[in-house]
C-alpha cells in the first residue's frame, strides 16, 4: 500500500472528518433560527421549554434591522430546550393571528406553551439580552 493513498494516514482522515463536521456545524448554526408556520409551530412548542418567536415581514424596515440584533443575542443564548423562531406575518398569518400580534417587530416569549412576555418594537441589544436571558435560565430547570 502506497503511503500517499487516501486512508493511509489516519491524521489526514481525521483532519478531513473534522473539517467536514465543522462545515456541517457552521451550516446548522447559520440556520438555527427556525422559520415558523402553522405546520411546525406545535412541534416547536412541544420540543422546547422556552421559545422566542420573532414576528416580522419582508417589507418592514425596522424588522429587518432589528433581526440582526435578535440573531446576535440568540447566538449567545443557544442552550438545549430553547428555540428561536422567525414568523413572517404575511406567510404565516394564522400564527400571528393566534397570538394577536398587531405590531412588528415583536418577540413573543413562550414558556411551556404559554406566552409569558412580549417585546414590541426595537430595543437595545443589552436590553434584549437582559430580557431573553432571564427566561433562558428556566429551560434547564
Amino acid at each position: 500500500m502506497n503511503g500517499e493513498e487516501k486512508g493511509a494516514n489516519p491524521w489526514i482522515d481525521l483532519s478531513e472528518k473534522l473539517e467536514e463536521r465543522a462545515l456541517y456545524l457552521e451550516k446548522v448554526l447559520k440556520e438555527f433560527i427556525i422559520n415558523v408556520s402553522s405546520a411546525n409551530l406545535d412541534s416547536l412548542l412541544k420540543e422546547n421549554r422556552i421559545v422566542f418567536l420573532y414576528f416580522t415581514a419582508e417589507w418592514c424596515g425596522p424588522c429587518i434591522n432589528f433581526y440582526k440584533t435578535f440573531k446576535d443575542v440568540a447566538t449567545e443564548l443557544l442552550v438545549p430546550r430553547v428555540a428561536f423562531g422567525k414568523v413572517d406575518v404575511d406567510a404565516a398569518y394564522s400564527v400571528a393571528d393566534k397570538y394577536q400580534v398587531r405590531h412588528i417587530p415583536s418577540i413573543l416569549i413562550i414558556s411551556d406553551g404559554k406566552v409569558v412576555d412580549t417585546i414590541v418594537g426595537q430595543v437595545s441589544k443589552d436590553e434584549l439580552k437582559r430580557r431573553m436571558s432571564a427566561y433562558v435560565g428556566r429551560a434547564s430547570k
